[in-house]
């Protein structure tokens, strides 16, 4: 029903940078979520700015109003002494448009201008990712192309407390009713920050500049397996 592979440019699908990305996709309905996505366990500490790029192709009138496309999902679930939440807080394409869950407000707040857009399609698109897990408190902010888009507080460390993250995932997640749609994502980025983010208005970059003293490229091209 669904499955995950590493394309190069010499196939002749979207690739954002280099010779490599990721690729997710779904021919038909299963019996349960999809998930045709690598994943990471890191240990990595919080605030951290996280950077990738994601080309989804779907077609909207083919999705009903309870199907949903995952673009990311992070977490402090820890793999060896089963602390943490697996899931603490996703954000995926639901109804066209943007949205988190497992946040509070569950599909978070918008933050954008104006009435918020459908979700762009066949088109390279940017996010970054503000994430901070402090104890039992913790808050995720995105944008989308350089433009804020949604934060939310992340409700679920009220019961698994934590300060790092330790789980990540990119790529195809979708709903099992889903029948199609294709994902791809490259030039996937997390950099550890010194402190906690002032201005909340201004895209940050995962580069040395604004992100010290820890940068973990994750996929760049070639693509890590």
């Amino acid at each position: 029903m669904s499955a995950w592979t590493i394309v190069d440019r010499q196939s002749g699908e979207p690739i954002f940078s280099g010779n490599h990305a990721y690729k997710g996709w779904i021919t038909k309905p299963a019996d349960d979520n999809h998930r045709a996505y690598p994943v990471i366990q890191p240990d990595i500490s919080t605030p951290l700015v996280n950077t990738f790029m994601v080309y989804l192709d779907a077609n909207y009138d083919r999705m009903s109003e309870i199907d949903w496309i995952g673009i990311g999902t992070w977490g402090n679930y820890n793999p060896e002494t089963k602390a943490g939440k697996w899931a603490l807080h996703t954000m995926a394409v639901r109804n066209r448009k943007l949205e988190f869950a497992h946040t509070s407000p569950f599909h978070g707040e918008y933050i954008g201008p104006a009435r918020q857009p459908d979700f762009p399609v066949h088109r390279w698109v940017r996010f970054t990712a503000y994430i901070v897990y402090e104890g039992a408190t913790g808050f995720v902010q995105v944008w989308q192309d350089g433009v804020p888009m949604l934060r939310a507080r992340v409700s679920q460390l009220k019961s698994y407390p934590g300060t790092r993250l330790r789980t990540a995932h990119w790529g195809m997640y979708a709903s099992p009713t889903m029948d199609h749609s294709v994902q791809y994502n490259d030039e996937i980025r997390i950099c550890t920050l010194s402190e906690a983010l002032s201005d909340l208005a201004s895209e940050p970059r995962c580069a040395s500049d604004t992100a010290a003293p820890t940068e973990m490229p994750l996929a760049r091209s070639p693509a890590a397996p």
